[in-house]
């Protein structure tokens, strides 16, 4: 073998040692000096709590890129059973854009609404005015709440859920007095991605987490295209 073809073959054999150590070496890890980017809305888990990191920004985002995001109208649930509910002063956690207080309000109740996010809220108390109306919206963060004491005559729960604040929910309502859930019902598919958060909840959960209520209606159904459960219930 000459000069030429040794030196050939060498190389051959360090190219191949080469490029097998490119093949199985393990992959880089990402620096973690730097700060991480903030999640997308879109990637926030969705159960039946709280976000990663619930804060205003995620649904200020939503409600910029949507108007009227769920709907012009009230629930249809709340309309069909308004007559059931007595009028007093009423508590919209939650409150989005403010299409179920609004509704409350052209209907005799005094209404207080809190969402997270200022924009909803906004639009909540412009749309009262437009029609003539009036209800009290509040910025704020639910967990951070200052709930009174036995205020509300009636609390309506829409399209939101956390287990944490429904002991403040029921001390919040007054003796006597009627809360109603309007939540979509965990049927065990892929939360939607389409919104911050997707609060679901089992049916029989909810009925059991008010136990000590009085259940006056207790539905499970499909309500525009979507798997719900509602219930309309009295604090004894």
């Amino acid at each position: 073998m000459t000069g030429l073809e040794s030196i050939q073959r060498t190389s051959g054999r360090v190219f191949g040692l080469i490029l097998l150590l490119c093949l199985f070496a393990p992959p880089a890890l990402p620096d973690s000096s730097g700060p991480l980017p903030p999640p997308d809305s879109a990637t926030f888990e969705a159960l039946t709590g709280e976000s990663p990191e619930e804060d205003h920004s995620a649904w200020d985002r939503f409600y910029q890129k949507k108007n009227h995001a769920f709907g012009k109208d009230a629930i249809g649930f709340l309309r069909e059973n308004l007559e059931i509910i007595p009028r007093g002063r009423a508590f919209v956690p939650a409150m989005g854009e403010g299409r179920n207080a609004i509704f409350l309000a052209r209907n005799g109740f005094k209404v207080e609404g809190v969402d997270l996010s200022q924009i909803a809220v906004d639009r909540a108390l412009q749309e009262a005015k437009a029609k003539k109306t009036s209800i009290k919206g509040i910025v704020g963060d639910l967990f951070e709440y200052p709930y009174p004491k036995e205020a509300y005559d009636f609390i309506l729960v829409s399209l939101f859920f956390s287990e944490r604040l429904l002991p403040k929910f029921k001390s919040a309502l007054k003796k006597g007095g009627y809360i109603m859930f309007y939540l979509k019902r965990d049927n065990g598919r892929p939360a939607s991605s389409l919104v911050p958060d997707d609060f679901r909840v089992k049916g029989g959960a909810l009925k059991a987490s008010l136990q000590e209520f009085e259940t006056l209606i207790y539905r499970e159904y499909i309500d525009q295209n979507m798997d719900m459960v509602a219930i309309l219930a009295r604090k004894k």
